[in-house]
């Protein structure tokens, strides 16, 4: 052996231990791959995606993936920050065509958000710049009990204000209305 050449291991059947060990390593980065990783690993992961990719991406990357997304944790916040739920808009186009649907209702992507969560949604993020009808509003938080409602630039410090707020300018809508049928 050469003083300036590096060492290796014993030599067994024409490889040396070294060699072996790198062919090891190899083939254990060749198994670990992303499909493979437990669920919960990765529910943790797709707890903290957007909207977006867990609607039009995460589902349709294989099936362990779509498996994982559909743990009613990574539902738990719904922010409409990152997706126009209008109907016509990029994502709800786009949403369509990944769902194969022929007509797109808003009421339908909550019900879709709604049975995503197994109505365990505990914060939905409404931008300023979206109006969603109070009905729709009303209906959400009516399906999912523990859902609250917070709107980006206005700073709530009392949890449960805007649910409380919506719900009762609601009931009070409908009294109205209903005194005015009489």
């Amino acid at each position: 052996m050469d003083v300036g050449s590096p060492k290796r291991g014993k030599i067994h059947k024409g490889k040396s231990v070294a060699d072996e060990g790198t062919a090891m390593s190899q083939q254990a980065i060749n198994d670990r791959q992303w499909e493979n990783l437990p669920t919960n690993c990765l529910v943790d992961i797709f707890q903290k995606l957007s909207l977006h990719d867990l609607t039009l991406g995460v589902p349709f990357v294989c099936k362990s993936w779509y498996e994982a997304s559909l743990d009613p944790s990574c539902w738990k916040i719904l922010d409409f920050r990152t997706i126009d739920p209008r109907p016509g808009s990029e994502f709800t186009e786009k949403f369509k065509h990944e769902y194969r649907l022929d007509r797109y209702q808003f009421r339908g992507f909550l019900n879709f958000l709604i049975r995503r969560s197994c109505k365990l949604a505990i914060l939905l993020i409404h931008p300023p710049s979206q109006r969603i009808p109070i009905n729709d509003l009303v209906y959400i938080l009516k399906e999912c009990p523990k859902l609250d409602i917070y709107n980006p630039p206005l700073s709530v410090k009392n949890p449960g204000l805007m649910r409380k707020f919506i719900l009762t300018v609601h009931e009070t809508i409908l009294r109205r209305a209903s005194y005015e049928f009489m």
